[in-house]
């Protein structure tokens, strides 16, 4: 009789674990979802770099063609600016805080997945562009 008891207490045990456990779907999303989410939380503190750039090559902008130098590289910075500021609102329109303990079923993360794949490839072009306008930006303001 004791037997059985501490078999079932243990067989819900191991029910209640596996029935906790993530899919393997819901484990790629979530490691594909980390590295998203690194990507951004690399390049958010540069925005605040960026912002001061763009007030810095205001002051040289001018009809010149050093002045235009200014103005394209400070249009870059913009861009770059802009570009994360729609990829967060895209990025969190697309991909909601969900409570904890709601599953999705595995169409649901399938297409999620496929979403998440193509915001990887963007969040990595937005890296690209954040560091390459930040890069032109100060070598052009250290030559002035």
């Amino acid at each position: 009789m004791k037997l059985s008891f501490l078999y079932s207490i243990i067989v819900s045990i191991v029910l209640c674990i596996s029935c906790n456990q993530l899919s393997k779907e819901e484990q790629e999303f979530d490691v594909l979802m980390k590295k998203v989410i690194d990507v951004h939380d690399e390049v958010m503190p540069k925005m605040g770099e960026m912002s001061n750039l763009i007030k810095e090559l205001e002051s040289k902008i001018d009809t010149t063609v050093q002045g235009k130098s200014y103005a394209k590289a400070q249009q870059d910075v913009k861009d770059a600016y802009d570009f994360m500021m729609t990829w967060m609102s895209d990025f969190s329109d697309k991909f909601p805080h969900e409570e904890e303990g709601g599953k999705a079923d595995s169409e649901k993360i399938s297409s999620q997945m496929k979403l998440l794949r193509e915001e990887e490839i963007k969040v990595h072009s937005l890296k690209d562009q954040i560091n390459s306008s930040i890069t032109n930006a100060k070598q052009l303001l250290e030559k002035s």
